[in-house]
């Protein structure tokens, strides 16, 4: 089972690179560095920060219950996460050029003009975690997340974080009531090699009901994500008086639906998220 979950982790975190070589992403950075032009940077890399808050925050939940002491689930989840057209560019003022449109991080391989730095040319970013949920006392459920992988030149990648749920279901005063409630918040990190921090707070309204006579549930969630990506520009061009760049990701209100299946101990989820940046999330879970 481990070398399944590392055979899916290695295949999502490639399959998000496979258009790139392996270094092009940290020798596009040294080039945005090299500038010393911080609104280029933060031109530049908003839209990564904005993929990875987007990632970090999906695949939170597949139901609006909380799981009981001493119960649990493991499995792998992962988000695909939609670049949109709009942000391969980025509007910038650069002198002898006046006011032009430059690639971003996901942007064309190709520039008309060398002052312009090129992108990686990435229509899709997935983010993907081993993913595990535990049940709690009082109605709380916690939830660990954890990825890695070394990519060469590109750095090693490290995904981590957690988050705490709580069972609403409780509070509403009908009897048997069919629709589960759940309040979640959860924060994770992702380092790219020694130059790159991205963070994403996420919390989250959810809720999820079963289908009559199928073996399928429905669940759905409002939530609001916040994140940030810093670059530390001195590991990259020693010498820089830039120092470390905190870019904020555009993200924030989020809506989801989607469907879970279980059967015996295996549950399989997906769901289509509608935020800044369009996303499908989804996993495999063992049920205990």
């Amino acid at each position: 089972m481990r070398k399944i979950f590392l055979f899916f982790l290695a295949v999502c975190f490639l399959g998000s690179l496979s258009q790139v070589k392996a270094s092009d992403f940290e020798d596009h950075l040294k080039e945005v560095v090299q500038q010393g032009n911080k609104i280029y940077l933060i031109g530049y890399i908003k839209p990564f920060a904005t993929a990875i808050g987007t990632g970090m925050g999906g695949a939170l939940f597949h139901r609006g219950y909380a799981k009981t002491f001493p119960r649990f689930d493991i499995g792998i989840s992962a988000t695909y996460v939609m670049i949109p057209e709009e942000d391969k560019y980025f509007g910038v003022s650069l002198p002898g050029l006046g006011d032009v449109q430059a690639p971003t991080v996901f942007g064309p391989t190709k520039t008309s003009n060398p002052l312009l730095i090129p992108g990686t040319d990435q229509n899709k970013f997935i983010v993907p975690v081993l993913h595990a949920n535990i049940g709690l006392f009082a109605n709380f459920e916690a939830m660990v997340r954890f990825a890695t992988k070394d990519l060469g030149d590109f750095g090693r990648v490290t995904i981590y974080g957690g988050g705490l749920k709580y069972e609403l279901s409780d509070l509403i005063p009908i009897p048997m009531f069919p629709i589960d409630f759940g309040l979640q918040a959860a924060y994770h990190k992702l380092t790219l090699g020694d130059y790159l921090d991205s963070g994403t707070f996420s919390m989250n309204v959810q809720a999820s009901g079963t289908l009559p006579m199928l073996p399928f549930d429905i669940y759905g969630g409002v939530g609001y994500d916040v994140s940030s990506t810093t670059i530390k520009t001195l590991q990259l061009v020693p010498g820089t008086n830039l120092g470390d760049v905190t870019i904020d990701g555009k993200n924030g209100l989020r809506l989801n639906a989607g469907v879970s299946f279980t059967l015996l101990f295996l549950n399989i989820h997906a769901d289509y998220n509608i935020g800044t940046y369009k996303s499908i999330a989804g996993g495999v879970m063992i049920v205990f």
